[in-house]
């Protein structure tokens, strides 16, 4: 027993002498990181809404740009065969970055809703624990 009692005391020793050389040793406070979270699903909303409106404007120009009757056929052909290709594919490259951002701000949003209820839910279990201990 008392072989145990010194092989735990040995180990907490070091624990403690190597507690700044840990991977997670430089963790900041819930707080920290929850605020560091919310900053980064901000920036994500402010790109995914740019993206989206990139496509609207690309949406728009594809319009402008479609020849109308009333255009030369010379004109309308050279739009067909230059223009219109290059914007559709370009079209599609913005719609999928955009889906790909908006993807990423449902998971990133969700991660934060999840990280911040398991603190809550820390919070909650440490105040409980005070509470037991005080009767």
């Amino acid at each position: 027993m008392a072989k145990e009692n010194e092989l735990k005391e040995e180990l907490l020793k070091q624990m403690d002498k190597d507690f700044g050389k840990m991977p997670g040793a430089n963790i900041k406070s819930p707080q920290e990181i929850i605020a560091r979270d919310m900053a980064r699903v901000k920036r994500l909303k402010w790109i995914t809404t740019f993206s989206w409106l990139l496509v609207f404007i690309g949406l728009i120009i594809t319009e402008i740009v479609v020849p109308h009757p009333k255009f030369p056929d010379t004109t309308r052909k050279a739009v067909w065969l230059l223009i219109l290709p290059t914007l559709v594919v370009v079209l599609k490259a913005l719609i999928l970055i955009s889906v790909f951002f908006t993807i990423s701000l449902y998971v990133r949003s969700r991660a934060l809703s999840i990280k911040q209820i398991h603190i809550r839910l820390a919070n909650i279990e440490e105040h409980l624990k005070k509470m037991s201990q005080d009767k």
